[in-house]
């Protein structure tokens, strides 16, 4: 495979993306709105995001998708990137990351999966390398760590670990309640995002090699987020969220995601510029 022909890093910087779930869409958004359009997003080929509704991930499934006006599509071959920046759509990826970094040869790559296991990062992968949130270390994985930690979502790190995340409350003690696999399984559902559900009813089951295990709704609320039917999930991973907040729908882009947004195209157009703060990493 070919690499995709050189660009203006300036004018035109390529910008890989590694996850297409709510904070890596929120940074997409955010990027293409600031003129970016040189963008692409690695995902696998079963993504685990439960606001599908906000996620360019659902493109892996429907083909296409759209958050807020703004249209990605599911490619399998990176040489077909171009294709999409010319109808102004971003590139959803899910051959090897290997084969992405090779053809598209991005300018700034960024860690947006947020996962709990971190993945292997390292400067190497671009001339500017950031990652979000606990896991990363600034100048050892990557140029620059963004936090994601509340109370410092936000704050680059040029040196230093992220925070780790706080345990999360107690069910219906917050306005937003997870629901997460309490083993590796694969999860079944009939309930749509959008519905409400009531304590103690089935949000779905998650299915073992020896059983089905139910996953009942440990209190009132919306479902704002739900894997979908059929997903491979690992224990401890979300596969559904109730919201029982009135003005929040599914469609409803978190404000963290909007800080990450804001936060890393500021960063990416200082360092473009060749900002002091940034041009040294």
């Amino acid at each position: 495979m070919k690499p995709l022909p050189p660009e203006n890093m300036i004018h035109s910087p390529r910008i890989l993306i590694r996850g297409a779930g709510e904070m890596a869409t929120g940074i997409a958004l955010h990027l293409a709105a600031a003129g970016f359009d040189r963008l692409a997003l690695q995902e696998t080929p079963h993504p685990t995001a439960i606001r599908r509704a906000v996620c360019f991930s659902e493109a892996v499934a429907e083909g296409c998708w759209q958050v807020r006006g703004k249209k990605a599509r599911h490619l399998q071959q990176p040489e077909q990137c171009h294709t999409c920046w010319a109808q102004d759509e971003i590139p959803v990826l899910t051959c090897a990351e290997e084969t992405t970094l090779h053809v598209v040869c991005p300018t700034i790559f960024i860690e947006a999966t947020l996962r709990k296991r971190p993945v292997p990062l390292g400067s190497h992968l671009a001339p500017l390398v950031v990652a979000l949130g606990p896991g990363f270390t600034a100048g050892r994985d990557a140029h620059l760590v963004v936090e994601t930690h509340p109370g410092h979502c936000g704050e680059i790190l040029s040196h230093g670990t992220a925070r780790e995340p706080e345990e999360n409350k107690k069910p219906g003690h917050a306005a937003v309640c997870h629901i997460h696999a309490p083993r590796d399984g694969c999860f079944r559902t009939g309930r749509s995002l959008g519905e409400h559900i009531e304590t103690g009813s089935p949000v779905g089951f998650l299915q073992t090699e020896t059983e089905a295990l139910a996953l009942h709704a440990p209190m009132s609320g919306m479902l704002r987020g739900l894997l979908r039917d059929g997903t491979p999930v690992r224990q401890g991973g979300k596969v559904a969220d109730l919201d029982d907040r009135p003005h929040i729908t599914p469609e409803t882009l978190s404000s963290r995601a909007t800080v990450l947004g804001q936060v890393v195209t500021r960063l990416v157009r200082q360092w473009l510029q060749g900002d002091d703060a940034y041009a040294s990493h």
